[in-house]
């Protein structure tokens, strides 16, 4: 068998399989993990039963599949979203958005689903928490690094790192459950606000300071 054959093959392998990780991801979107049964994936991709058991036996392995899958988009979106900081940035804003950023949208939203059902999966917690700790761990530097570019030599700063990513996740839990973007993009700012004042940056009184125009 020729390499253009085989690679054809491991193309076609390839495409299948994020056909039916894509299907997975927009199941647990759309319908929670609860509604996300390898017969409802099946369904959504479109294809035999035989083509979903051949690239993923059983649902454990479709499952421990889609959380490799959603990880890479959501460690692709952050590579991508860090590295686009232009260098005149407002770098403590901008640290604050991309956190938001990066605990929105469907991949977090999958996420947000797999975690609900590792609760009480073994099986899916075992896959999953290896990936979520090292994305969270990615994303924690990540944002470290933009207050240490301003703020080098201060020990608050993994402190308020940690606050920061734990808030912005209440924040998109929040307008996940309640749809509130206006409200949130006011916390939003003032956690930036906030972050100035406990580096020492900003008085306490521009706690409530709106946003520049």
């Amino acid at each position: 068998m020729s390499d253009r054959v085989r690679d054809t093959q491991a193309q076609r392998t390839a495409r299948m399989r994020t056909r039916l990780l894509d299907a997975v991801v927009e199941s647990l979107v759309e319908v929670g993990y609860a509604g996300t049964t390898t017969l409802a994936v099946q369904k959504r991709a479109g294809v035999p039963r035989g083509t979903l058991q051949h690239h993923f036996p059983t649902k454990a392995d479709l499952l421990a599949g889609a959380v490799e899958h959603v990880a890479a988009r959501r460690f692709a979106q952050l590579t991508s979203e860090f590295g686009a900081i232009p260098p005149d940035a407002d770098r403590l804003a901008t640290a604050v958005e991309l956190t938001i950023r990066m605990l929105s949208g469907p991949s977090f939203w999958a996420a947000l689903e797999m975690r609900v059902g590792a609760r009480t999966d073994p099986e899916l917690l075992a896959a999953f928490l290896p990936l979520e700790s090292r994305l969270f761990e990615l994303m924690h530097n990540s944002i470290r690094d933009i207050f240490r570019h301003e703020f080098p030599d201060d020990p608050r700063v993994p402190t308020i790192t940690e606050f920061t990513i734990e808030i912005m996740t209440g924040l998109a839990l929040r307008v996940l459950l309640t749809g509130e973007q206006d409200r949130n993009r006011i916390l939003q700012h003032r956690w930036g606000n906030a972050v100035r004042v406990l580096l020492g940056a900003a008085d306490a009184d521009t706690l409530l300071d709106p946003p520049a125009r």
